[in-house]
């Protein structure tokens, strides 16, 4: 563990220090060689290349078609050869569907990644690597290596920043949910944080890919840095659901079935239902099951429930101007995940050492006799905050990190802060945001005290 530490530490002070070994890297010369290139290197077996292509397919980008199970295929022949790119995307891949849920398998590729004997990874990103520099993001967002490495949120930020800088789109998406998240305390008012990072979905959207559609998406549904819009909420997600983004593909299903924007259309929601089943089986099929039930009692509009969004409610508006108390969570909110962060960010939802966390799949939070541990507890809660491998929900979230924070855990303390703070599942009440933060900020938490002064200094101004 020291090893990797010393190592982490190294590769920080390079990085800050914009140590340079030279111009081109391997990452750079296959992020800006041409597709039909990057395959027949690929055929001939070179392991980079190989994880390199496979990473394209696992995101949708440069305009090559969202596969995960291409880019397993690829991920196993370069992780046969032992290269560092291969092990990541294998652990990558194993954190969500189809390939996974699988948390030991996670830890296993990350750590083969992280403690490459060749430090690899290690020389790539200090040399300002993209590829290299995103897999280290992705790393230091996750909770799955506890306790050999350990999140940094802040370190994370840095190496997504690089990324974004050397023209890896996967992390400008990861960038922007930073931002608009507010997941690190930063210089700048919060509004315009959120705005920045808008623009930067917006110019990773004119590249096409998936994740950035389905985020842009969701801040017009949201209203979160921009005007409120259900129009144009579902623009994107079309876009991201054809492209093969299966959060989408639940969404667009509801936004078809339930008549959202337009008259209902049971057709059309069947179809995206369908075509989420090869990514989520088990949502697709709750979906499909559902509208294809309505067709069988002859219901040509379903019902709409009463807490459904439309164009004049008035939703969660985060780090803007003061919501009023949330509405009650609508089907339609269900299938939203704030995917790697997040990846597709995109976060990633906090693992205990050798142990897979238990779902909830019921309406009520569960307790902590259900959960185990605090740290289980607190698990489950970044779950839902994160949308990770279950429906995102900010009121789920706040209840469960209230139970891990009685503890005085700090983490938890600090995720109560910057829900007040943003209205994400609570009204926002930057009063009430100080006092959690000043809690973590004793129990130990820095990230809480450059919240605190953040706060202080605005409260000044």
């Amino acid at each position: 563990m020291n090893v990797v530490r010393i190592s982490a530490y190294f590769l920080f002070i390079c990085v800050l220090n914009q140590v340079q070994f030279g111009q081109a890297t391997d990452g750079s010369r296959w992020l800006t060689l041409d597709i039909d290139s990057l395959k027949e290197a690929s055929s001939n077996n070179d392991p980079f290349a190989q994880a390199y292509l496979g990473l394209l397919f696992a995101h949708g980008d440069r305009n090559v078609n969202l596969s995960k199970e291409e880019a397993f295929k690829l991920a196993e022949l370069s992780s046969e050869s032992n290269h560092w790119l291969g092990h990541f995307l294998m652990g990558f891949l194993y954190r969500t569907g189809p390939i996974g849920p699988d948390i030991s398998k996670v830890k296993e590729f990350y750590l083969k990644t992280f403690q490459d004997p060749n430090g690899s990874l290690i020389k790539l990103a200090a040399r300002k690597d993209p590829v290299a520099s995103y897999a280290l993001g992705e790393i230091f967002t996750s909770d799955e290596l506890r306790p050999f490495v350990v999140p940094d949120l802040k370190l994370a930020y840095r190496y997504y920043e690089v990324a974004s800088e050397g023209g890896f789109m996967p992390a400008a998406v990861q960038l922007s949910l930073f931002k608009m998240h507010m997941l690190i305390p930063f210089g700048q008012n919060a509004s315009l944080e959120i705005e920045n990072g808008i623009k930067i979905l917006k110019d990773t959207v004119s590249m096409g890919l998936p994740s950035a559609h389905h985020y842009l998406g969701r801040a017009f549904f949201e209203g979160t840095g921009v005007e409120k819009d259900l129009e144009m909420a579902f623009v994107h997600f079309q876009a991201a659901a054809d492209k093969g983004e299966v959060e989408s593909q639940l969404i667009l299903s509801d936004f078809y079935g339930q008549g959202i924007i337009d008259s209902p259309k049971l057709d059309l929601a069947i179809r995206y239902a369908n075509l989420a089943l090869k990514s989520d089986y088990k949502r697709g099929m709750e979906k499909l099951t559902h509208y294809e039930n309505l067709i069988k009692s002859q219901s040509a509009v379903p019902e709409i429930h009463p807490d459904l969004p439309t164009p004049n409610l008035t939703d969660k508006e985060p780090l803007s101007v003061a919501p009023p108390v949330p509405p009650k969570q609508s089907d339609l909110n269900t299938v939203f995940e704030s995917k790697r962060l997040p990846s597709s960010y995109s976060f990633k939802s906090a693992i205990t050492d050798n142990e897979t966390i238990k779902h909830s799949d019921g309406a009520s939070v569960p307790s902590s006799n259900e959960l185990g541990s605090n740290l289980d507890i607190k698990a489950e809660a970044k779950a839902y905050y994160f949308g990770r491998s279950r429906p995102q929900d900010f009121i789920k979230a706040y209840s469960l990190f209230e139970q891990s924070s009685r503890n005085g855990d700090p983490e938890s303390l600090r995720y109560l802060g910057l829900m007040h703070l943003t209205g994400k599942g609570v009204p926002k009440d930057s009063s009430k945001a100080l006092n959690f933060f000043e809690d973590a900020s004793l129990a130990g938490d820095t990230m809480s005290k450059d919240y605190l002064l953040k706060l202080k200094a605005f409260s000044r101004n």
